[in-house]
């Protein structure tokens, strides 16, 4: 799958909306936020909510995911991309600095998340995309796909939803 990506997605009150509910959740510290636990070079902190997690008795784990479903729904037609299970919805939010999301080349079909780790530390992963934040921008990808959702340049934070879904 290539990168799709789609601004204002939703209507601008629908996107007021869930990032007023988004901003009253409560939030997690992570402050490794891609994989906590391994060894990074360099680390970048930032806050994450789980929404729906289906590897759990009960999936819904949050009342926010009422609101994120309908997004997926709506941004996955207009981008002519079919789902048929819904995995994981993961809200991330990060603290100011000068990094965008970025996708790269390699995936995890080419490297395993510890190869990963000294691939991130010596600088070799190679950029495929870098998508700039904006509200109510939404971009699809092949989750294999390495990728890093970052902190935003211009505003004191950035609230990023992932949906992981077949």
């Amino acid at each position: 799958m290539e990168l799709v990506q789609i601004d204002d997605v939703i209507p601008k009150p629908y996107q007021n909306q869930l990032e007023s509910e988004a901003s009253a959740l409560g939030w997690y510290f992570h402050r490794e936020s891609a994989r906590p636990g391994l060894a990074f070079a360099r680390t970048f902190s930032g806050f994450y909510h789980m929404a729906f997690d289906i590897s759990q008795p009960s999936p819904v784990a949050s009342g926010i995911n009422a609101l994120l479903v309908p997004l997926l729904f709506v941004a996955s037609e207009k981008a002519g991309i079919k789902f048929t299970q819904l995995i994981r919805v993961r809200l991330g939010m990060f603290p100011q600095t000068t990094i965008d999301t970025v996708v790269f080349d390699e995936t995890f079909e080419d490297l395993t998340v510890e190869q990963s780790v000294r691939h991130a530390n010596e600088g070799r992963f190679t950029e495929r995309a870098r998508i700039a934040p904006q509200k109510g921008r939404m971009a699809f990808f092949d989750g294999k796909h390495y990728h890093a959702s970052m902190h935003p340049q211009r505003h004191a934070d950035r609230i990023v939803v992932t949906f992981n879904f077949r």
